[in-house]
């Protein structure tokens, strides 16, 4: 029974090859666009998977009360992980991690490589079970000199040498013995370095971190609890833990499962509220709507063939076919159909991926190996076959045999209502996505638009590395000597970055319930100059001035002179803990860190030539070229072991907008596929119209109809669906994306244009698909329509 199904299936996918080609490019784009997400998705839904022990692993949180609210982050204090040993009885192992200053050249021989690390606790391995290749958990970070590589950066240092007690040089200096070797770490990982060293080493290189104290948040703590154990009961040990080291601090610590840090990641005033999860729940749902567009179609089409195979099935249930097995034959047909598309969407995805991954940034790939995979690529072709077929074969399975064979059957008249539905939706999902991308596309110029605050043009950022640490002041004379910049100075942190902050500001007439963060940001000579900051009052930092050199001024931003509500705030005494502090000068707010945050309050110190960048205003009366080849040359000159690293502050500010280019380009591209197959649908459609009416046309046209008399006829009835779908699908898309943009401090408001652009868009695509088929019918040769009247 099954063969023969099979076999009268294809036969009748075989015979009808056009309109199978319409059904099966239709479901192959929608079934292609699906895996294509779903692979995305996956991608990030496997985040971090490769632990063994991930639910037993949790990062400390810190909630930190001010402004009215409460502030989460991921920073904590030094001497935490030593506390959560001794006081919390279900912690199997506590351990600090860092990536703050773990960037270094790696020297072996006589070759020298810039490669990303991390510091670490002894432990880290046994918490995170990283694959050894060489070398073990338990002994890779214990002595202090060692270095744990992975594969790959192995290969690099070392070739074909074993890379067991190797010595390799941090930076030129340190000698590091070769302790283990790891498997690179995954791209979808949390944690992405090339290698690890002791935390000792990071407190040798930094004093500061070895003696501060519990009001100080630099380093991310992670705890491995014990198998089964739930993080209440060390949640209620923690959160008071810093109020009893640190009398008066009110910050709570809590556990977070680290399983959850990258999709839900998102926190509001100590609660989490989403992250990555919202993309993610985004795609999935345009993955599914895709597919049911793809379906939709093959529905509409199937039931806009009814008439054609109406005595196909008036003779079958003639000679005793019951209606089940006709139900099973039509599904049959569209199962095979539908293998036949998945197989299609397989060759899409393999031709698209290598694009794909170029948008996106990461490299998807097909896992050809495991077999769950196939398992759901044979499911969602048998689902999406069963789904798209189910309708048109009950329908078809339920004409009558008696009617059909008198020839009164009027071409599926009870399909008609149901197939209107269907296209209402296809095109409604059309609008919603247009007026998505519109509404992207426009907050993201909107707030790439706003004022920064800085002049991110002509700016060049260098990390201050190396030999470049002692040379930084002489560096930038030379280059202003040479006429290759016009300014230069040092900062504690780049200009596109957010660094550190404080609750510990004071000033005359500061209320007992005021607490207020301020953002710290350290700078040498001529910072408005380099950075393009405009100054409002008073001057900037001088070497020559002893007050600014012994840290004893500071600059402050407008937010900051908001805030403490001074009028004349130039020569005013403020304290940042116990040590007074005059303000010199006040600059105007720019970006630094989020351009989607309101601009907090910021204080400034000089930093001189001390920090860890350097800011160089590139000479406009010279080209880029010439100036970063000059650059390049004083670079090579005051710090020859180190590759020149010099980066452009508005290509890294642009970085900042990446999720939101991410979210209009997939919004883009699957919404035009949706509106592609949406299109193939309404062609099929329209071209079995215009059979239908071929003698109406011919006789209209005799009579001397005009053929944009006739395009308009057979256009008028798809335009009023289209047009329905316009008005059901505005309001929705205008209260979606409302509720999308109450995410951003600085957003756009919605306007009309917005839903009627994506309408005129919608109406155009229509009109372009049904007017091929309409003028092709109404430029026919009447005769051949009428000649058997």
């Amino acid at each position: 029974m099954l063969k023969n199904y099979l076999k009268i299936s294809w036969r009748s996918i075989v015979k009808h090859k056009g309109f199978s080609l319409l059904n099966a490019g239709g479901l192959a784009l929608g079934i292609a666009s699906c895996l294509l997400l779903t692979l995305y998705v996956t991608y990030h839904l496997n985040y971090d998977k490769q632990f063994d022990n991930l639910d037993n692993i949790y990062i400390v949180e810190n909630n930190q009360p001010g402004d009215g609210k409460i502030y989460t982050f991921a920073s904590t204090p030094g001497e935490l992980s030593a506390a959560i040993k001794s006081e919390v009885p279900d912690a199997v192992r506590s351990v600090r991690t860092i990536t703050y200053t773990a960037e270094g050249l790696l020297t072996y021989k006589d070759n020298s490589f810039k490669k990303k690390g991390m510091f670490a606790d002894d432990g880290f391995f046994n918490i995170f079970t990283y694959h050894f290749i060489e070398g073990n958990a338990g002994e890779a970070l214990k002595l202090p000199n060692s270095i744990i590589v992975t594969r790959s950066l192995a290969k690099t240092l070392f070739g074909n040498e074993d890379p067991m007690n190797k010595v390799v040089k941090r930076n030129g200096q340190l000698p590091l013995k070769v302790t283990g070797v790891i498997e690179d770490v995954p791209a979808n990982a949390s944690f992405q370095f090339e290698f690890v060293l002791p935390w000792a080493m990071f407190e040798d290189a930094n004093a500061w971190a070895k003696n501060s104290g519990w009001g100080s948040n630099f380093a991310r703590t992670i705890v491995q609890l014990k198998d089964g154990v739930a993080p209440d009961r060390a949640n209620r040990v923690m959160a008071g833990m810093v109020g009893r080291h640190n009398d008066g601090n009110k910050n709570q610590l809590f556990l977070y499962p680290f399983s959850k840090m990258h999709l839900y990641s998102k926190f509001e005033d100590g609660k989490v509220v989403g992250g990555m999860i919202e993309n993610i729940r985004l795609f999935i749902t345009l993955a599914i709507c895709i597919l049911l567009v793809a379906c939709v179609n093959f529905m509409n089409l199937s039931t806009a063939r009814s008439e054609e195979r109406a005595k196909e099935v008036g003779i079958r249930k003639a000679i005793g076919s019951g209606r089940g097995s006709l139900i099973s034959q039509f599904i049959t047909e569209s199962v095979i159909l539908s293998f036949v598309s998945t197989v299609g969407a397989l060759i899409i995805v393999l031709a698209c991926l290598p694009f794909f991954n170029d948008v996106l940034g990461i490299k998807l790939q097909l896992p050809y190996g495991q077999p769950l995979a196939w398992a759901v690529l044979l499911g969602i072709a048998l689902v999406t076959g069963l789904l798209a077929g189910s309708y048109p074969a009950f329908y078809l399975s339920s004409f009558e045999p008696i009617k059909v064979l008198k020839g009164i059957f009027k071409g599926g008249s009870a399909a008609l209502p149901l197939r209107k539905v269907l296209v209402v939706v296809q095109f409604g999902f059309a609008v919603f996505l247009i007026t998505a991308t519109i509404v992207i596309y426009t907050q993201l110029k909107y707030v790439q638009n706003n004022p920064t605050g800085f002049d991110k043009n002509n700016l060049v950022e260098i990390p201050i590395e190396g030999d470049l640490k002692k040379n930084a002041g002489v560096f930038i004379t030379q280059l202003k000597n040479s006429g290759a910049i016009t300014a230069g100075t040092v900062f504690s942190a780049g200009i596109t970055e957010s660094g550190n902050n404080t609750w510990g500001i004071s000033w005359p007439g500061k209320r007992d319930d005021q607490t207020i963060l301020f953002d710290v940001f350290a700078a040498g000579n001529d910072f408005t100059k380099t950075a393009g900051v405009k100054l409002l009052q008073g001057r900037e930092f001088s070497e020559g001035n002893q007050l600014d050199t012994a840290r004893k001024t500071v600059l402050i931003n407008e937010s900051a002179v908001a805030v403490m509500n001074i009028k004349n705030p130039v020569g005013t005494i403020i304290k940042w803990g116990d040590s007074p502090m005059t303000v010199v000068g006040v600059y105007k707010d720019f970006v630094w860190g989020s351009p989607y945050d309101k601009r907090r309050p910021m204080i400034t110190q000089y930093s001189g030539d001390n920090g860890n960048f350097i800011n160089l205003r590139l000479n406009p009366a010279r080209s880029i070229t010439a100036n970063i080849e000059a650059v390049t040359k004083g670079l090579k000159a005051v710090n020859p072991n180190y590759p020149a690293d010099i980066r452009f502050v508005d290509a890294d500010f642009e970085k900042k907008f990446a999720d939101e280019k991410l979210l209009a380009t997939l919004a883009n591209l699957f919404g035009g596929l949706a509106i592609v197959i949406s299109c193939l649908g309404l062609f099929g459609l329209a071209a079995y119209a215009a059979e239908q009416r071929v003698k109406e046309i011919g006789v209209r046209k005799v009579l001397g109809a005009s053929v944009f008399n006739l395009t308009t006829l057979l256009s008028k009835d798809f335009m009023i669906l289209v047009a329905i779908a316009i008005v059901l699908a505005g309001p929705i898309s205008v209260w979606a994306m409302h509720g999308w943009l109450q995410k951003f401090e600085y957003r756009i408001t919605l306007s009309w244009w917005m839903v009627a652009l994506s309408g005129i868009i919608t109406v155009f695509i229509a009109i372009s698909t049904v007017s091929f088929q309409a003028v092709k019918a109404a430029l026919a040769n009447p005769v051949k329509s009428l000649r058997s009247e």
